[in-house]
Order: structure tokens, then sequence, then C-alpha cells
């Protein structure tokens, strides 16, 4: 097995790669990359990524970050943002056991955790990959000695699922707010994606997020990568438009690759906008768009089990609790940390 590190002149094939893999998800990809490595006003991020060959021929990709960590700040880890990184991606076929592959890729990560001071890894299955890793446990060897799991669940909508019965599925609230506001005048919503996305769009979104939360909660270059994603084709950015303020006032984006799209950031500049139910309608109209756009499923964000009874904990479990809502069913989620 031959490693080679990700760089200008093979990121081409990276990429080419990460769209024909069964494990391969957007997550993957140099974009999201990109934005891990530049979201953070703190970060020292590295990128050492790179893939596994044999005979000239990628037999996986392995997405690798190393940053300070979160929130000590006081020692190197394997991750993306603050965030989970995804296991590596594979060639679809089997010619070449995957068991060689795996040890290649574990020998390469612990010499780089050894050479750079990584004290820990920590890594995610994607639920969004066409072909789960919980199908094949072989993969698992990669992560084995000294790692623990964690699992959990994500919300999804299944969007194969006829238009009408996508609505009737949903919690009784939620269908009733949808329609109620269907009636309301003085809105309405846009949907922009390549066709017809504008950084003057992301802008007032990225205006709207900042007021919402209170302060720009990530970097200007941030924004630029999250265009790019929706300029490239893969996102999209739904807005609401309220003529009592001419102009948007709440936003969503959402991230799609292949067949699988994610809800990724919020924003809104009231809470009572169209009676508190503004999620309802931008989800809803989200939905549409990406079942129209050949999208199959929508993953909405995580449950959680285990929290505190502390506020922040309290809203965290109302999120989950209106996002299962929309959903139609739920898939696992599982949580590597691996300790060097």
């Amino acid at each position: 097995m031959e490693i080679e590190y990700l760089n200008e002149s093979n990121a081409r094939e990276w990429e080419a790669f990460a769209l024909e893999s069964d494990s391969a998800w957007f997550r993957h990809t140099l974009a999201w990359q990109k934005y891990s490595s530049c979201c953070r006003f703190d970060s020292n991020t590295r990128n050492f990524s790179f893939m596994v060959k044999q005979n000239g021929r990628i037999q996986a990709i392995v997405p690798l970050l190393a940053e300070y960590s979160y929130p000590e700040m006081d020692f190197d880890c394997f991750a993306m943002y603050g965030d989970y990184t995804p296991l590596p991606a594979f060639a679809n076929d089997d010619e070449v056991k995957k068991s060689s592959v795996v040890d290649a890729i574990r020998e390469e990560m612990a010499a780089i955790a050894e050479r750079e001071g990584i004290r820990y890894g920590k890594f995610i299955i994607d639920p969004l990959i066409t072909r789960p890793y919980f199908k094949d446990f072989s993969i698992f060897n990669m992560l084995e000695e000294g790692a623990s799991l964690r699992f959990s669940t994500t919300n999804v909508v299944d969007l194969t699922a006829p238009e009408d019965e996508i609505l009737r599925r949903m919690r009784k609230g939620h269908k009733a707010a949808i329609k109620q506001i269907m009636k309301t005048p003085g809105y309405r919503v846009d949907v922009f994606d390549k066709s017809n996305i504008t950084m003057d769009k992301m802008l007032r979104f990225k205006e709207i997020h900042k007021i919402d939360a209170g302060r720009q909660t990530r970097t200007d270059a941030s924004w630029e990568c999250m265009y790019e994603w929706v300029a490239s084709g893969c996102g999209c950015l739904v807005m609401l438009w309220l003529d009592s303020i001419a102009d948007y006032g709440a936003a969503a984006l959402i991230m799609h690759y292949k067949k699988a799209a994610y809800y990724a950031s919020y924003g809104i500049l009231d809470s009572s906008f169209l009676n508190g139910h503004v999620g309802d309608i931008l989800q809803w109209e989200a939905i549409r768009h990406l079942k129209a756009a050949g999208m199959e499923i929508y993953e909405m964000g995580d449950n959680y089990y285990g929290l505190s009874d502390s506020a922040n904990d309290r809203k965290l479990l109302e999120i989950a609790k209106y996002k299962k809502g929309f959903r139609s069913a739920e898939i696992p989620k599982i949580y590597f940390r691996k300790d060097y």
C-alpha cells in the first residue's frame, strides 16, 4: 500500500473518488476541509489528509485535520472545527482486501499522532453515506485499540415519499402551522441554489445569523465557503421575505451531496414572526425544494441522551424534539474517540 498526502496536484483525483465512493459524503470533500480549516477565530488547523493507493489506484481517502482541542485549547487533536471527523471512505469494489487498507490507515494515523503530538481523535460514521459502516463491521478494526464508542440517533425525512405523505407524517402542530401560514399574506419563501445564489443573499443571512446569535460565531472566510457550497451545487439557502420589514427576516442553510441533504444553519431576526412558526414554513419549503432536486434523505439533527438539567441542555432537548416532529424515521449515529 502507498500513502499519498492530499495536495494541489491530486485534489481532482480525491474529489472524483469521493463522488464515486458509496462510503463518502460531503464531509469527505475538499470543500468541507476548507470550511473546517477556516471557521474558528483561534484555529491553527493543519491538514494531514491522505490517500491509500495500490498500484496507483485509490483504495481509500482519509480526511484528517489537526487542531487545538476544544474547549481545553492546550493540546492537539484530530477534529474538524471542534467536531467529529468522518471515518475514511473506501473504494466500492472488493478487489483489494479492506483489512490491508485499514491497517495502512491506522499505521499512518498513529505515525502522524506521534510526530505531531496528537492526544486523541474524534470520529463519526457519517449517517448520510450510501453504504453505512455498520453493514461492514470489519471497518471498525481501524479504531478498535483504545477507542471508545458512543451511540445516538439522528432525525431524518424520507424524501422518496410523496409530498402529501411527507406532510401527513409530520407532528400535528407542524402540519397545522404550515397550512395556516400558507393562507397568510405578506410573506414569501425564496430558495437560492447554484442557479440564482448571490453573495448579497449569503451576506444577508450572515447579518441575520449574527443578530440572532448576539455575535459573529464564525469567521468571514467561513461564510465565503458556504457561498461556494451553494454556488457549486452542494447546497441551498432558504430565505423568508416579509413585507412588514421589506426584507428577508429569516434563513436556513442546507448542504447536500449526491442524494442526501443536511440542515446546517438557521437564523431569525425576531422569533415572533409568523406567530412563531417561521421554522415550520422554511423547513416545508426546503423539503419541497430538496425533493424536486432529487434528494432522497434529509437529516435535520441529532437526538440527545443523558443530558443534565441545565438550561443549555434543556434547550438542546427542545430543539431535538422540534426536529423530530418533521421526521419519518430515525437512523443510527455512531461516534468514536481514539486516544493516542
